[in-house]
């Protein structure tokens, strides 16, 4: 019987102290297999067009713009800004199956560098100074604002993928843009200003990808994935095969018998694909309560709502001081983990003051927004694909009153609450909505709010089912966010295990 040989350089790893790193191993092929053509593939299915954009130092940039042929009018896509070595042009993302396949699965941007191609200008790449190469980070930039406004593109999930030279330009142009989610770097040196910018990674996925033979790349890259704390992020280690996009061709030549889409393009493809579309989509409504107010919600769906799938819900209701801006990070884990939201700003609040600002309106206010927590609620739970037996709600401050005050009356399965504050003439009337909720409930709270809302704290950790969080100090509602940065992942956690633990 023929056996399969694994190939690995974890032994490049080991040196630089690193915890165990997943690599990507290169397989040996089956010789038994029956070899399969190689492909070239210069035309994706896509709308192409040539455009061309000025950056903020007035360079101009030219590239091609493509549209998947299968796009829907009115959709919104996550995109791509697809960024070449200096040495290779812009042709170089249509001839590799995987990359073009990108181009036929979502919006993407491909251009040709200041220097290089139709963006020479005056002066080739190639007589730059350094500091002229510094500035090809506002080429990025400015591939980054084209793509936003195209109407075919959700410009929330944006990714990039850089070759060779464009590594570097890529972190430092785009990195701190909240527009671009995932970065795939392909070899490429990265100099101390990127690695910085790097360290400072929480929440942004990077794809390394790097052959040992690439001496100029291998310590950057290796030493860049050591450095991000982001858990999804991950460098995929190639043995032999050369630098940059080229290594597509030198895999197919060393492994000429096996499936295409084994090939490190492909995955790459994919892996970037896959972290832009977990983001969901993400609009903003408005809403109309019976009695006459205009409420503005972002709404977000899971990708998996598209499929056909029932998915669970969140209702977010944000404190009084601040609006659903302070959901922001939150909003997008849920949908990331497959959990629709509707993100709240109600009466008084936030947009939401068509008749009036909360410091205008009357005393009674609090009890008239419960009908913008009954609006929300039959919205979401009449939306089509989402299971309203699944629907949780999280408040914060005075909105996790308004939550508890509210959810009786509501076929809710898990209420989540940040920091309600009890007075002690609220004590009895609290512990009374309390009792009457009939869902697990997360109470997050600080031990500097009084006593009266230590003892509702006390009293809801009673019932095993409920789970009570409690930090030092008096911090309220979303500043607990910048308290513990696990903390919203947490709440996450809470609602993936109450809404998907069941069907």
């Amino acid at each position: 019987m023929r056996t399969t040989t694994l190939v690995c350089s974890a032994i490049f790893l080991v040196f630089l102290g690193a915890s165990p790193v997943p690599l990507f191993c290169q397989q040996n092929p089956d010789q038994g297999q029956k070899a399969l053509p190689a492909k070239v593939i210069q035309h994706p299915r896509a709308i192409q067009k040539e455009v061309s954009f000025q950056t903020e130092d007035a360079w101009k940039i030219f590239g091609t713009y493509t549209v998947p042929a299968s796009y829907r009018e009115g959709e919104k896509l996550p995109a791509a800004l697809l960024l070449s070595s200096a040495p290779h042009s812009q042709v170089v993302w249509g001839v590799y199956p995987g990359w073009s396949r990108i181009q036929e699965s979502i919006p993407t941007l491909r251009i040709d560098l200041r220097g290089r191609g139709k963006s020479e200008g005056e002066v080739p790449f190639e007589d730059f100074m350094p500091a002229q190469r510094e500035n090809v980070a506002f080429d990025v930039k400015a591939g980054l604002n084209f793509l936003s406004a195209q109407p075919e593109v959700d410009q929330r999930r944006l990714g990039i993928v850089a070759e060779g030279f464009s590594a570097g330009p890529a972190i430092k142009g785009g990195f701190l843009d909240p527009r671009a989610r995932a970065f795939v770097l392909v070899s490429g040196p990265l100099d101390q200003k990127a690695l910085d910018l790097l360290a400072s990674n929480v929440n942004k996925p990077l794809l390394f990808i790097v052959s040992d033979e690439d001496k100029s790349s291998f310590a950057g890259l290796t030493k860049a994935y050591t450095l991000t704390k982001n858990a999804e992020s991950d460098i995929w280690v190639q043995y032999g095969l050369g630098s940059g996009l080229s290594m597509g061709s030198v895999w197919r030549s060393k492994y000429p018998t096996q499936p295409e889409e084994k090939a490190i393009d492909f995955l790459a493809g994919e892996w970037l694909m896959s972290r832009l579309h977990r983001f969901g989509q993400l609009k903003e409504i408005k809403l109309q309560t019976a009695d006459g107010w205009t409420l503005y919600a972002n709404l977000g769906l899971p990708d998996s709502f598209k499929k056909g799938e029932l998915v669970p819900g969140v209702i977010l209701l944000p404190t009084a001081l601040s609006d659903r801006s302070s959901f922001h990070n939150l909003e997008q884990l849920l949908v990331i983990n497959g959990i629709a939201v509707l993100n709240i700003d109600w009466r008084g609040i936030g947009k939401s003051v068509d008749k009036g600002n909360l410091l205008d309106l009357p005393g009674d206010v609090f009890a008239q927004a419960l009908n913008d927590l009954h609006e929300g609620h039959r919205f979401l739970s009449s939306l089509e694909g989402i299971d309203r037996q699944r629907i949780g709600i999280l408040g914060g401050a005075v909105g996790a009153k308004l939550a508890i005050a509210g959810s009786k009356d509501l076929n809710i399965k898990t209420l989540a609450l940040l920091s309600p504050i009890t007075r002690p003439n609220e004590l009895a009337s609290d512990r009374q909505r309390i009792a009457s909720i009939n869902c697990p409930i997360l109470l997050v709270t600080s031990d500097g709010l009084g006593d009266s809302t230590k003892e509702i704290a006390q009293f809801v950790a009673r019932n095993q089912r409920n789970a009570v969080r409690s930090y030092p100090g008096g911090l309220l509602g979303y500043a607990l966010f910048n308290l513990d940065q696990r903390l919203e992942q947490t709440i996450t956690d809470w609602f993936k295990l109450q809404l998907q633990g069941s069907q």
